[in-house]
């Protein structure tokens, strides 16, 4: 699970995550009836929690192997607990519209065995649609 390997492309004084994320931004430009457009908007999909330690079972100390004395667990740094990072997701896009429509899209050639659960964490916190574009022979195919 990682990173889809696509080249990077400079233009406009700023780098892009591939070549056909920057083609649909001159697509996007070309558009009358868009407002704005903002670039990379950030999400916080789940925010940062705490678990309980496993070593110690949450009590914070373990025994020692050598001569079983409590000391302090290693794992979780004699908290008792560990603290599990946020997930957040970075969007290509936050379109907004002249009849005051926004939209949040996402430029895909080829989607991660990842992004269908990003996709999905993504609208059930936003409770909007993530609109995610595909470009194909004949245009852009949103999906």
């Amino acid at each position: 699970m990682g990173k889809i390997n696509s080249n990077k492309v400079e233009m406009f004084g700023r780098v892009w995550d591939s070549q056909t994320e920057l083609e649909y931004y001159l697509f996007l430009h070309e558009q009358s009836n868009i407002k704005e457009i903002e670039l990379q908007p950030q999400f916080t999909l789940l925010k940062p929690f705490l678990v309980t330690c496993l070593a110690c079972v949450g009590i914070g100390q373990v025994p020692s192997l050598r001569t079983g004395k409590p000391i302090k667990c290693r794992r979780c740094n004699g908290q008792g607990r560990k603290e599990r990072q946020k997930w957040s997701y970075k969007a290509d896009f936050r379109v907004t519209y002249t009849d005051g429509r926004v939209e949040v899209i996402d430029v895909k050639g080829w989607a991660n065995e990842r992004f269908p659960l990003t996709k999905r964490m993504y609208e059930y916190v936003s409770g909007t649609e993530l609109v995610v574009v595909k470009k194909t022979k004949t245009g852009w195919k949103r999906g």
